[in-house]
């Protein structure tokens, strides 16, 4: 924990940042009619059969459809991420516990009001649906303040996840135009939703200590944020995705599912899942909330 003074430091320059870079998320981007379907949407070594044997089966113009599906995917989880975060967000304006962040958290709902806008219009206006997601498991907490950490280290955890692929794909020359820029938005904005989320679970794991420090607590939470990491593992192996593709055949597999589960166990995996989430679980080592990273291998 860094402290009451370094924390509204840190507030305060989260919210001139934003305010600095403010933008009409309406008028940001210039929407194509249509998207070149010949390229690829994302990187290659994003994809989730990348490393495996499958992978080497699926030639150029499957692997570029895969693309496609996959930031399908991805951009879909993000409005589904950002809905579950929003739900949570406004029952905490005002609250007395959260009277000093209330001012940011304005700020943090606008940004990410706007960036399920443009995840959920590049979806609908290119390929006219947005896929489902699985229910986030929320454990069982014991309080409103247990309750609460769950909740903004799910997002932290959600957000440095997709921040990842942001990052690489605002940087890659072989996407279209619009899907770089929609990567590049989001990335500098979830910047500073990062730094924001770091410090207030610091702030709640202290304060779900200070009310009940048993090592039943203290396993509970970090059975339950295991499994969060667990969970948005799983959630990139999509069996809608390899349907739409139509890498199914290609891949040797009898049907969507069974494609899904070998990827998603398949051991060369576990470098990527370690790639992808290993700085956040780090995070929750550092502070004492997880013991260690083994929950990235599951």
């Amino acid at each position: 924990m860094t402290g009451p003074v370094a924390e509204q430091k840190l507030l305060e320059r989260l919210l001139q940042l934003s305010r600095r870079n403010q933008y009409d998320v309406f008028t940001r981007f210039v929407w194509p009619s249509e998207i070149e379907h010949d390229r690829p949407w994302c990187d290659e070594d994003l994809l989730t059969t990348f490393g495996t044997q499958i992978h080497e089966a699926l030639g150029e113009s499957a692997l570029i459809s895969l693309s496609h599906w996959e930031c399908i995917n991805f951009f879909s989880l993000n409005v589904h991420g950002i809905k579950g975060a929003l739900a949570f967000l406004m029952m905490a304006f005002y609250e007395p516990r959260y009277r000093d962040i209330s001012e940011y958290l304005h700020v943090f709902v606008a940004e990410e009001n706007g960036h399920m806008w443009f995840f959920a219009k590049f979806c609908l206006d290119y390929v006219g649906k947005i896929y489902p997601a699985a229910a986030l498991p929320t454990g069982s907490a014991a309080n409103l303040v247990e309750r609460d950490l769950l909740l903004f280290a799910s997002t932290l955890i959600f957000e440095e996840y997709v921040d990842f692929y942001n990052y690489k794909v605002s940087k890659s020359p072989n996407v279209p135009a619009i899907v770089r820029e929609i990567n590049h938005q989001h990335h500098l904005d979830e910047s500073r939703h990062i730094s924001f989320g770091r410090e207030i679970v610091q702030r709640l794991y202290a304060q779900v200590l200070e009310q009940d420090a048993s090592q039943a607590t203290v396993d509970r939470v970090r059975k339950a944020i295991e499994k969060t990491f667990v969970y948005f593992i799983g959630q990139m192996y999509n069996p809608r995705v390899y349907a739409d593709a139509q890498v199914i055949a290609l891949s040797g597999m009898q049907n969507a599912a069974a494609l899904r589960n070998r990827l998603r166990n398949d051991p060369s995996r576990r470098a990527f899942h370690q790639l992808w989430f290993k700085r956040t679980a780090d995070f929750f080592v550092k502070h004492g909330i997880l013991l260690d990273t083994a929950c990235l291998s599951a």
